[in-house]
């Protein structure tokens, strides 16, 4: 998933995901949540949350094909997510957006979402 789609480029070096990351996030769904948006068998959207503490959660990714944007569909997965997060008593969560990505950025102070600080991702490989 991911190996076609610029979106998942993090940095040159790695792209996402692999089926190793899926099948971990899949086996721990008191620490993951995957939801996936799924149109007559086909993927058309997912997001992935990671719980990282009793109170916080960290919304990793969030994407919708463009062939399905503007139909509900990040809605609907935005919606459940919360719904998820509120079952778990989860009170906070995060995400990090790219500057250049505005259309994101404007979708997620629409769902509630505040920019509160301005970040540089930084990295390094351990090999």
């Amino acid at each position: 998933m991911g190996s076609t789609e610029p979106a998942f480029g993090v940095s040159p070096q790695i792209r996402f995901y692999e089926r190793l990351e899926l099948c971990e996030w899949i086996a721990a769904p008191d620490d993951n949540l995957l939801l996936v948006l799924d149109e007559d068998g086909e993927i058309k959207g997912f997001l992935f949350c990671k719980v990282m503490s009793s109170h916080w959660a960290y919304l990793d990714n969030f994407y919708v094909s463009p062939s399905c944007r503007g139909h509900g569909h990040g809605h609907l997965l935005m919606q459940a997510l919360l719904d998820l997060l509120r079952e778990r008593n989860v009170v906070y969560l995060s995400t990090l957006v790219a500057e250049s990505n505005t259309f994101l950025s404007r979708y997620f102070e629409h769902s509630g979402l505040v920019t509160e600080k301005t970040y540089v991702w930084q990295e390094r490989f351990v090999k």
